[in-house]
């Protein structure tokens, strides 16, 4: 893990240096990359051989944010003019839409378990402050519920109001860790873990769990992989806790985080499903340079029952709708959003185009922003 944080660093560094990325740029890299430290240096390896920097973007947007509702998906997409927008289609391929606010760049969506409701986060080029958005999807008002200059990442609308996210915070040592936060409209953000994460995304909510992928020392128990070995153990960065819906809190909070789901290789990215009976996460045997990672699904007790392989560049974290899962894979010249029927094991797929001259004959959507935003 000391070897990836090291390498993280050099790519935060290559950026400024070498691509000549704005800090914005590199904020939301930043950002995109909490929870995804091995994908995300895949992403770098590409851009030091020559990789095009929209080619980079898309491999780093994969990761950036998948949300499904009953009849919508929505993802992060890059613009090709180093934004990114948030792209919304009906899950039968029609009906595209596209939130790309001009000089703003978005990440990080999730719709409300309901479907009225999409959360995300944006920043204006140039400035320092990212915002937390809510947006009710028939009429795209939206509030601004946080205003922040920290990291910012994986809001989750919870229900009741009440909407979780990831984001920096000082540690006693003077440093910055990232912990679970909830915020609602108009009301100060409450801390709910203090365990000081290296990186934590994606989080999600289902039932009373609440899951996320995370990297840390001080609030984590200590793995049981030497350093010689780490390549060789079985090793997870995925955290489940208990959760209370009706009061929006983590109780029972154990002192040391204790790994979930070690099955075989390397395991990140869980995302829960609405009851919280079921996770889907990505998998790498560690095999091949770069990694590749599949999609598992698992019982919460650990039980994987399935799962793809993956085919193309990338799949993003999974996103579940009652007993179906569905996942976006990135390809060189589109995107495929595969839809699993668990209970049939009947597996669908739609391809859509990701070239910025295809998305700018994509219908915008125009948002409608107002509200009392509390600044972290």
């Amino acid at each position: 893990m000391k070897k990836l944080k090291y390498a993280l660093l050099a790519v935060i560094v290559f950026v400024l240096v070498v691509v000549g990325g704005s800090v914005t740029t590199v904020v939301w890299w930043f950002s995109s990359c909490q929870g995804h430290m091995q994908q995300c240096y895949a992403s770098f390896r590409g851009a030091t051989s020559g990789v095009d920097r929209l080619t980079q973007a898309r491999q780093r947007s994969i990761h950036g944010g998948f949300t499904v509702s009953l009849s919508t998906v929505a993802f992060q997409i890059p613009l090709g003019d180093e934004t990114e927008g948030i792209i919304v289609l009906d899950r039968n391929g029609d009906g595209e839409r596209l939130i790309a606010t001009k000089n703003y760049t978005h990440w990080s969506p999730r719709f409300s378990l309901d479907g009225e409701r999409l959360v995300f986060v944006r920043q204006m080029v140039g400035s320092k402050d990212r915002e937390l958005l809510s947006c009710e999807t028939s009429t795209w008002h939206c509030s601004i519920l946080l205003r922040t200059q920290a990291a910012l990442s994986s809001p989750v609308d919870a229900g009741n109001g009440n909407v979780i996210f990831s984001t920096s915070a000082q540690r006693a040592d003077g440093g910055r860790g990232f912990d679970v936060f909830v915020v609602r409209k108009g009301q100060t953000p409450v801390r709910l873990t203090n365990y000081e994460a290296y990186g934590l995304s994606p989080i999600s909510v289902g039932g009373n769990k609440i899951a996320f992928g995370a990297d840390g020392g001080r609030g984590f128990e200590p793995s049981p992989c030497t350093d010689r070995d780490s390549l060789k153990c079985d090793k997870s960065n995925i955290y489940v806790l208990e959760y209370d819906p009706s009061n929006a809190t983590i109780p029972n909070k154990p002192a040391a985080l204790a790994p979930r789901f070690a099955v075989a290789g390397y395991s990140t990215s869980p995302i829960l499903s609405g009851d919280g009976k079921r996770v889907a996460f990505l998998n790498t045997n560690r095999k091949g340079n770069p990694w590749r990672y599949n999609i598992a699904v698992a019982d919460i007790d650990g039980v994987v029952d399935g799962g793809f392989s993956v085919e193309g560049v990338a799949f993003s974290s999974g996103a579940f709708v009652g007993d179906t899962l569905l996942v976006n894979e990135l390809f060189d010249d589109h995107y495929r959003i595969l839809s699993a029927d668990l209970s049939s094991r009947r597996v669908t797929g739609m391809g859509i185009k990701h070239s910025p001259e295809y998305l700018r004959t994509i219908e915008p959507i125009t948002l409608s922003v107002d509200g009392f935003a509390d600044v972290l």
